[in-house]
C-alpha cells in the first residue's frame, strides 16, 4: 500500500513536515509495511521557503535589512547557486510577527526590508527571484520594496516621502529607479493566496488592514491612499495593475511587485504543487492524505487542500483530510465525504490541549486510518 502524505502547517501548533511525521508514525504502528511518501505542502505564505528547500534544496542566505518600522534586523532568503534563483519571503523582513501589539499600525510600516532582501539576492547574482507574500504588517502598496531598489516618491510640492502607508493619500509622482534595467534583466515571480484586488471594499486596507493595528477610520484613510497610487500606476503601466486578483496582497505588496518589478503573479496553492511536482506523487499513491489547522467554507475555494483534492479527484484516488477543527460540514464538496475527514479537535478536551498535543492527537488519527482504510 503506497499513502501519500500532503498537509500543509497547524498554523501555531505544527508545521508541515511535522505533521507528516506525526502522521507516519501512526500509519505505521499499524501497517508497518506501507510505502510512505511525506510531501510537506505550503500555500505560498509563511512557511513556503522550507517546503521548498525540503524539495528542491538551497541554502539560507543572511541579510541586514530594516523591520517594518526601520530598524536593524536579519532575515534571510534561500538561494539555489545552480539555478541563479532566489526565494524570498516578505514576511522575514516586514511580516507582523516582528512587531509586538502595540507597534502595530500599517500607517507607519514599510515594506522596506523586503527591498534589501531582494536587492542582495541581485548582489548574489540572482537570475530569478520568487518572492511569497503573506502575514505582512504593512499597507504601503510596496514603496518600501521600490525605495530600497532605488524608487523615489515625490508629494505635490515636489518633496520626498517616508515609504509608508499614510503617505500614498500624498503621492504625486513616481520617479524611476537607476537600476532600471537590472531589474528589467531579472525575472520576477509573485506567489499569493488571496485574489483580493488593491483597493476599495475587497482591497488591502478594508480586508486586511484591521488585523495589523488599524482603527475603522484608519482603514478608510488608508483605501484613499491605495486607491491614489492605484490610479498613478494603472496611469503609467498602461494596465489595470490595480484590480489584478492578488495586487493587495500584503498590502498592495503584490501590486507594486507587478509594477515596480514586471513580477508575474501566480496563486500560491496551485504554483506550490506544480512546484513540487504533486501529480506525479498523486499518480504513485493508493490513498492520498491531506490537511490543514482549520477545514472550513473558506477551505473550497481555490485554497491548497481543495486543489489536492481535486488534483487526486481527476486521477480517481481516494483522498482523506486532517484537520485540527472541522466547521461548517454542509459547504464540504459534493464529490467528498464528510466521513473522510479526521479532525484533532474531536478528539481533544479543549482548543489549548488541541494545539499543544496535536503531534499525539495526529499519530492517533494515523492509526485511525491505517485500522480503517489501509
Amino acid at each position: 500500500m503506497h499513502i501519500l502524505i500532503c498537509p500543509d502547517k497547524f498554523r501555531g501548533s505544527l508545521t508541515a513536515q511535522e505533521a507528516c511525521d506525526a502522521l507516519e508514525r501512526g500509519i505505521k504502528k499499524r501497517r508497518p509495511k506501507s510505502t510512505i511518501q511525506k510531501l510537506p505542502l505550503a500555500d505560498g505564505g509563511e512557511g513556503t521557503l522550507e517546503v521548498i528547500q525540503q524539495a528542491h534544496g538551497g541554502t539560507w542566505v543572511s541579510v541586514k535589512v530594516q523591520d517594518p518600522l526601520f530598524r536593524a534586523i536579519a532575515a534571510d532568503y534561500l538561494w539555489l547557486a545552480d539555478q541563479k534563483m532566489a526565494y524570498i519571503e516578505m514576511s522575514r523582513a516586514s511580516g507582523l510577527m516582528l512587531l509586538d501589539a502595540k507597534e502595530r499600525n500599517p500607517s507607519l510600516t514599510s515594506s522596506i526590508g523586503t527591498g534589501e532582501l531582494i536587492l542582495a539576492a541581485m548582489e548574489k547574482g540572482a537570475e530569478k527571484i520568487v518572492l511569497t507574500l503573506g502575514g505582512s504588517a504593512t499597507n504601503d502598496a510596496g514603496i518600501g520594496m521600490a525605495q530600497a531598489l532605488g524608487y523615489r516618491f515625490l508629494d505635490a510640492a515636489g518633496k520626498e516621502l517616508q515609504p509608508i502607508g499614510k503617505e500614498l493619500g500624498n503621492l504625486a509622482q513616481i520617479l524611476p529607479s537607476p537600476m532600471a534595467e537590472k531589474l528589467k534583466s531579472i525575472e520576477f515571480f509573485v506567489i499569493t493566496d488571496v485574489q483580493n484586488p488593491l483597493a476599495g471594499e475587497s482591497g488591502a486596507a478594508h480586508i486586511f488592514a484591521k488585523q495589523k493595528g488599524a482603527t475603522g477610520a484608519l482603514v478608510k484613510q488608508l483605501d484613499k491612499g491605495l486607491t491614489n497610487i492605484g490610479k498613478l500606476m494603472d496611469g503609467l503601466a498602461g494596465i489595470a495593475i490595480s484590480e489584478q486578483a492578488g495586487a493587495g496582497a500584503a498590502g498592495g505588496l503584490g501590486a507594486g511587485a507587478v509594477y515596480f518589478l514586471g513580477a508575474k503573479m501566480s496563486l500560491g496553492a496551485e504554483w506550490v504543487l506544480d512546484k513540487l511536482h504533486i501529480d506525479r506523487a498523486i499518480r504513485k499513491a493508493d490513498y492520498v492524505i491531506t490537511g490543514e489547522g482549520k477545514v472550513d467554507g473558506q477551505s473550497w475555494g481555490g485554497k491548497l487542500i481543495s486543489q489536492v483534492l481535486q488534483r487526486a479527484d481527476k486521477q480517481f484516488k481516494q483522498t482523506l483530510i486532517v484537520c485540527g477543527a472541522f466547521e461548517e460540514a454542509e459547504k464540504i464538496p459534493v464529490f467528498f465525504d464528510a466521513n473522510d475527514v479526521f479532525s484533532v479537535m474531536s478528539k481533544a478536551e479543549n482548543v489549548k490541549d488541541a494545539m499543544e498535543n496535536a503531534g499525539s492527537y495526529l499519530e492517533k488519527i494515523g492509526e485511525e486510518i491505517a485500522l480503517k482504510y489501509l
